[in-house]
């Protein structure tokens, strides 16, 4: 974690321990899965029982153990044979959330019992909560329903902008941590930030629940930057059509994996430029291009930063509706676990250039839990800044 913000997170716990190291190996998740898994086994064996066997002779407790094995294990009592699993994504096909679904979808089926076959469905809507929605309130609650959802919806509740709990629902994971950048077209006359300062920028968004929305009014609001954001962009491709038309000069809010993983010509060619970084980490990749911790001036600042940029810890998250069996919530993290650590899943990810950098269901949660401690006054001033209030 960089030094701004861990100055950031003076006000509550260090996020940077929340999820596994950066591009960690296959071989990290395992023994990290063996830790894991331990006490979980444990857990299992005494809700097998559910009474003292202090007085049972040895024998006897070794049989009763393998029958308890045999009528409660997960791979009989949970088993998806023959089912569907359908895994819906909250935008339309061909982003950035599409492609992790579809490989999340391509490997979660052989780490279920049964095998099942996954599904995926796009439900595009209100930047993700229609899905949120859908999820809470219809979709079924026997794991046959997952769904990935943009990073930014869980937060929405803690700046007034939802009415769902997210300690309810059922975090499977993230598929990858990241940092965002705001750039700009190669012909537009802005080549740094603080180019947009003195002249401005106009960037495109698809609407105010977008952080192409977010990210420059929060500059705006903080530093004094010029965004002018236009929105009513329906995907990330039109918005880039429009850049390359020269109707607007750039974006502020897109994943720099995503930039590498699809557009990587734009970097070869230098076709765009980098202004500033957005994420608690800064990139080695994007050495020379400030991050937003580096242009805030006082700790409320850091923290107001520290508070948008938490959601990019949870890039890609994966989750089930509320009101789910325990035993099934951690049926399906461990699946997903597995499927992260899947040297199938890593090799697939290779071809697509998608970077995959998880972090577990019980992480994703405890980082929510903390954003959700942070002081009120900063809420506010972080919910006001982000409409460029």
């Amino acid at each position: 974690m960089g030094k701004g913000a861990a100055l950031a997170f003076r006000f509550g716990h260090n996020i940077a321990r929340l999820c596994p190291p950066t591009r960690v190996s296959a071989t990290w998740f395992e023994r990290r899965a063996e830790a894991r898994n331990a006490p979980t086994r444990s857990r299992h064996r005494a809700s097998a029982f559910g009474h003292p066997t202090i007085f049972v002779r040895t024998k006897e407790r070794v049989a009763a153990f393998a029958i308890a094995i045999i009528i409660i294990s997960p791979a009989t009592a949970q088993d998806f044979r023959g089912k569907d699993i359908n895994l819906y994504v909250g935008s339309g096909a061909g982003g950035p959330y599409d492609a992790y679904a579809r490989l999340v979808g391509r490997h979660i089926g052989k780490h279920l019992p049964g095998n099942p076959s996954v599904v995926v469905q796009n439900m595009p809507g209100a930047s993700g909560r229609r899905l949120i929605n859908y999820m809470i309130n219809v979709a079924p609650k026997d794991g046959s329903a997952i769904a990935t959802i943009q990073r930014g919806v869980p937060f929405e509740p803690l700046m007034g902008e939802g009415q769902f709990d997210v300690g309810r629902i059922a975090w499977l994971g993230n598929a990858n941590n990241e940092t965002n950048v705001c750039m700009a077209w190669h012909a537009s006359q802005v080549r740094s930030i603080e180019d947009v300062r003195t002249r401005g920028m106009v960037v495109g968004s698809s609407g105010p629940a977008s952080t192409d929305s977010i990210y420059p009014n929060v500059l705006n609001a903080l530093h004094g930057t010029k965004f002018k954001v236009v929105e009513g962009y329906k995907s990330a491709t039109e918005t880039h059509i429009a850049m390359e038309r020269g109707e607007v000069d750039g974006r502020c809010g897109i994943s720099f994996d995503t930039l590498q993983s699809l557009n990587a010509d734009w970097l070869r060619d230098k076709k765009v430029r980098m202004l500033v970084q957005i994420g608690l980490d800064k990139l080695p990749e994007l050495t020379g291009v400030p991050s937003v911790f580096d242009l805030s001036a006082s700790e409320e600042e850091r923290q107001i930063w520290a508070l948008w940029a938490a959601p990019l810890k949870m890039g890609r998250p994966f989750f089930a509706p509320p009101g789910m069996a325990a035993e099934r919530v951690d049926l399906l993290r461990r699946a997903f676990d597995a499927t992260m650590a899947d040297p199938e899943l890593r090799a697939d990810a290779g071809r697509m250039n998608l970077a995959v950098e998880p972090s577990t269901g019980e992480q994703v949660a405890t980082l929510l839990r903390q954003i959700y401690a942070t002081p009120k006054t900063v809420v506010e001033k972080a919910a006001a800044a982000s409409k460029g209030r």
